[in-house]
């Protein structure tokens, strides 16, 4: 969830900068941090997949939502997040997905998507608690995870709840 003391900020950003905050920030740590937890996963299932059957699973989940983030983020940078700009410049769009809510849709849809993964990975993983006896790559991914677990939670806030509707409210003037 986006923390209550950043919301009143993101709020008095213009659209164009709404995107580039959630581009520079939350773009940017999903691809940063990406890779590192498919690293962490690949160790985990050499070192310990066959004594431990949460690892496997964790992996193919960590897996799944990577696979699923990374062609949205394009979607959304490459498609989405053009359109609002040129709305916001009072530009018309020339996408061929007509209506902007028609995009906004299939994005909210892959965050619940998301959101499903995340907490298949929770509940995988305890919530983030490593086991007794856990090693630093185990312990460095849970913890790496409960991390990408709570940004991803506010990019998905910011949006849902400011980009995405402010964009629908100046849509429909």
């Amino acid at each position: 969830m986006l923390a209550e003391y950043a919301l009143p900020a993101l709020q008095q950003l213009s659209l164009i900068d709404l995107i580039d905050h959630i581009e520079a920030t939350h773009h940017q740590y999903i691809r940063d941090t990406a890779p590192l937890l498919v690293e962490y996963t690949e160790k985990m299932v050499h070192a310990h997949g066959n004594d431990h059957s949460e690892i496997k699973p964790l992996a193919h989940a960590v897996n799944q939502l990577i696979a699923e983030l990374m062609p949205h983020l394009m979607k959304e940078e490459r498609i989405l997040f053009p359109a609002i700009r040129s709305l916001s410049l009072g530009q018309p769009s020339t996408c061929c997905f007509g209506h902007v809510g028609n995009p906004i849709k299939m994005m909210q849809h892959e965050h619940d998507n998301a959101e499903h993964i995340l907490q298949t990975i929770r509940q995988i993983t305890n919530n983030y608690t490593p086991p007794e006896g856990a090693c630093s790559t185990w312990k460095t991914c849970y913890r790496t995870l409960a991390e990408f677990d709570t940004d991803l939670q506010a990019h998905i806030d910011v949006e849902d709840t400011l980009l995405f509707s402010k964009t629908l409210d100046l849509q429909s003037l």
